[in-house]
């Protein structure tokens, strides 16, 4: 038998055990219908706390790679390698976006996992409950949007700007 509580789960699969315990096997349509949102919820948070992991660790990694470069690059050197410069600034640059990728996934898992806490304890009605969450979650799965971010500089940039009349 699983145990609910336990220190060795994340905290989107405490929420989502805690849900099937507790609304998974109710005869009440709107509990089913809350669990059935903390369970997208979750398969989203599980998702996005696999690619957290898989950065941290390619971060952590590259970072690591980075504080014994002087050591690498005196190898490659002795060796006639050469180009320790230029594979040195790469290794950098892969590590900012390995740290940069982590960052995101972690964000979005928290978010999710937020958005998880909101669905089970909130005391507001379905309808509002659920509108709030798949409005949240139509950003989330978005993503980064080049253009609308540039739209909105030049929109606030216009209205800021004094009219010549």
């Amino acid at each position: 038998m699983r145990t609910l509580f336990s220190p060795n789960k994340t905290s989107a699969r405490l929420l989502v055990d805690f849900a099937a315990d507790t609304w998974g096997k109710s005869p009440s349509e709107p509990l089913k219908l809350r669990y059935l949102m903390v369970f997208d919820l979750f398969i989203k948070a599980r998702s996005y706390g696999i690619l957290n992991k898989v950065f941290f660790w390619l971060a952590l990694g590259a970072g690591i790679a980075l504080l014994v470069w002087p050591v690498i690059a005196f190898k490659l050197d002795s060796l006639g390698v050469g180009y320790s410069a230029i594979v040195q600034t790469s290794v950098t640059g892969l590590a900012a976006l390995l740290f940069a990728l982590y960052s995101h996934y972690k964000k979005r898992q928290t978010h999710t996992e937020n958005l998880m806490r909101h669905v089970i304890f909130s005391s507001e009605s379905l309808d509002v409950l659920f509108e709030k969450v798949m409005k949240e979650m139509e950003r989330m799965d978005q993503g980064f949007v080049f253009s609308e971010t540039v739209t909105k500089k030049v929109v606030e940039k216009s209205d800021s700007e004094p009219s010549g009349e």
